[in-house]
Parts: C-alpha cells; structure tokens; sequence
C-alpha cells in the first residue's frame, strides 16, 4: 500500500448519497388524514407481483420488474435477473437498505463515519401526477419517516428533505420543518411540476430559506414525466416499455436533466440573487463539470453574454456555490480536480442500487490515491462532505 493509499485509509470518509428502500405502507402510515386513502403504496396483486400505487392508480413509468430491481447492488446477475423478474419489491433487498441498525452495521464493516440518505421509490413515483399538494403530502410523510430513520444514529445517518416546485412558500415552510427536526438539507428531482425552471425567481422564497438555515439544497437523478417520450426518436427505446433492454441508455442519459437544471441557475441568475446559495448536484457523474464551466464560460465572453444575466464568470459561480457528487469509479476525475477545485466534490455510493457494483469504499480509496496531495485526499473522502452537511467527525 503507497503512502497516499495509506493516508486516504485513514481520513475521515462520508458517503454523500446512498439510499433506502421506503416501508410499502410508509405514505398510509405517515401522510396528513386528507390523504390517507390516495397515499402513495406499494400493494401485492393477484399474480404475486407487486405494483405501485399513486392516487389510487398503477404507475405508468416504474415496472413491477424495477420494484423487483431495487437494493441490487452486489447481487450477481442471475439474482439481478430472479428479483427483477419476482416484481416483488424489496423482498431480496439487503437488511442495511431498510434497517437503520444494520445500516450503522454496515457503515462500520467498511469504515464510514457517515451517509446522507436519499429515497428509491420517492425517485419514482412523483412524475407519475401532476397534483402539486398530493406530491407535496407524501412527500412531507416521506421526510417525517426519513427523520424517525435516522433518530437513533448518533449523526451517522444524515436525513435529507424531499421538496417539490410548485408552490414555493410550501416547500420552504417544509423545509423549515424538516430542518428543524434533523434533516441537513432538502433535494430536488430534475423537472418541476410548476414548470418553471428550477432556477427561476419564483422560487426564490425556498433559496432564501435554504440561505437563512445554512444547508443545501440538492438535485438528484430520477423518472422524468415526459420520460415515456423522450427517446421516442430511437425505435424501441421508450420508456418503461423498452426495459430491460434500452434501460443502461436511459440510465445513461439521466444526467442530462440534471445538467440541465443546474443550468437554470445560470439562465436566470439565482446565485447573484442569493450569493450564499448551497447547490448540490447529485447521481450524475462529475467528470463533465470541466466542459460545462468551459462552455458557460465562452459563451460570456462573447456576444451570448448579452443574454446571461450574471455579474461574474460562470465559472467563478460553480467554484462558490455548486458542488459536485462523484462516482468512486471516475478515475479521470483526478485531471480536473486542480482545475474545478478540491473543494467542490464529494463522492456517493449510490448503496443500494443495482446500477453500480458493491466496490464503492475500494473505488473511492483508489480515486484519492490519484489526488495530487493529502489536503485534496481529505477533501474528496469527507471534508468537503462535512462541511456542506455539517456533519461532526466521531469522536
């Protein structure tokens, strides 16, 4: 073991995103009365397969199979193949996926002092209506749910708040909420049911709140509404009929939506209106932050720049306010630390999901190995993570 590998052993290490599989009756248990009978759920049919439920109705774009799929990181192909094809949705999950003392467990076998937690099906279900205060409820239920998951950790299991854009005073009094019973911050899905841009004024009563309380506020990959349509160009590559066969080019383009919503940021200058604004950009690779503050970049210094709002360099926006989530196996990573800044990435596991393997710690250790020195080492491994969160190295 080199020098470098040792060092990176022994810094603190902080998974900035893995998730949980949510209860099936979650939502009927924690959603306000008004809802009870439209919560969101997980219900076993006549066939033996499971289907989830939205208002009533079996969604349109999650598969039984993908329910099946859920909390596959580490099985082998052939398991992968017999839970996705059982359509029985967390019947084959590992124990530490919905048990938060196996998941302590678990953080202790590899050597992580802390994970911020994230949902699966609540990636899934909310493009399935367009009802801005059913989305909203269920979500509130799913954040107070997340926050009794984490009560008894002692700081090692990090909730974050769910939101939706629609009506942005709601999702900032949600915020309040949620922070104030432990959550260390609040994400986003890549589209709004306001339709508007993530980044417009509009929503500026949810970025004050989220500068007010000093956490950050996330955008994390997940099933777009219009995701039936959008590969339609391509025979056989819509959505969900062409699972399992186009699902990796799907998976593959989900970054898309979120490079698109941070550049709503841009478009409309959100961090001039909130220069303390924590932006968290989340399962969509890192690599490409490089070419994206490049490209932002000369298109300000010639004419384009008449049409962007911003005092400053792009650029200069994204080494202040935006940070960058990576995959442990993006080993070219290393090239453009120096260049983006040690201080803006963080690493995520993606536990437990079946679209990357099991080696995250492995990986991770090995990508800071190619770090150019220590400080940068403890910056991708937890600092940076501890700080944006504000999580306390154990004692």
């Amino acid at each position: 073991m080199t020098h470098a590998t040792q060092a990176a052993h022994a810094a603190l290490l902080i998974d900035a995103d893995s998730h949980v599989l949510e209860p099936p009756d979650l939502w009927a248990r924690y959603v306000e009365p008004r809802f009870r009978d439209r919560a969101v759920r997980v219900a076993r049919t006549d066939a033996g397969n499971d289907v989830l439920l939205v208002d009533g109705k079996p969604a349109q774009l999650t598969t039984s199979e993908m329910l099946g799929d859920f909390g596959g990181m580490g099985r082998t192909l052939e398991e992968q193949a017999t839970a996705a094809l059982s359509g029985r949705y967390a019947d084959h999950a590992p124990p530490a996926a919905t048990d938060p003392k196996a998941r302590i467990a678990r953080l202790d076998g590899e050597g992580v002092a802390a994970t911020v937690l994230y949902p699966s099906l609540g990636l899934q279900w909310p493009a399935e209506t367009a009802d801005v205060a059913y989305v909203h409820a269920n979500l509130v239920a799913y954040d107070r749910w997340l926050e009794d998951f984490c009560a008894d950790s002692h700081g090692r299991l990090i909730p974050v708040a769910h939101l939706v854009l629609g009506e942005a005073h709601v999702a900032a009094k949600e915020l309040r909420r949620a922070v104030a019973n432990g959550a260390r911050g609040a994400f986003l899905l890549p589209y709004t049911h306001s339709g508007k841009p993530h980044g417009h004024p509009d929503h500026d009563p949810l970025f004050a709140a989220a500068c007010d309380l000093g956490v950050p506020l996330g955008i994390h990959t997940g099933v777009d509404p219009v995701a039936r349509d959008l590969y339609r160009r391509y025979d056989g590559l819509t959505w969900p009929d062409a699972i399992p066969a186009g699902i990796w080019f799907l998976q593959l383009m989900f970054s898309q939506a979120v490079q698109q919503a941070l550049s709503t940021f841009f478009l409309h200058g959100t961090f001039d209106r909130f220069p303390e604004l924590k932006l968290v950009v989340l399962e969509a690779g890192a690599g490409w932050i490089g070419f994206w503050m490049d490209r932002m970049d000369a298109m300000f210094a010639g004419a384009l720049r008449l049409t962007m709002p911003l005092r400053d360099l792009p650029s200069t926006y994204v080494r202040r306010n935006v940070w960058i989530s990576a995959d442990p196996d993006e080993r070219a990573l290393a090239a453009i630390f120096p260049y983006v800044g040690a201080d803006r990435f963080v690493w995520a596991s993606d536990y437990p999901h079946s679209d990357h393997t099991g080696g995250y710690v492995e990986h991770v250790h090995a990508l800071a190995a190619l770090l150019p020195d220590a400080s940068a080492r403890r910056a991708l491994l937890g600092d940076n993570a501890a700080a944006l969160f504000g999580i306390r190295a154990p004692s």
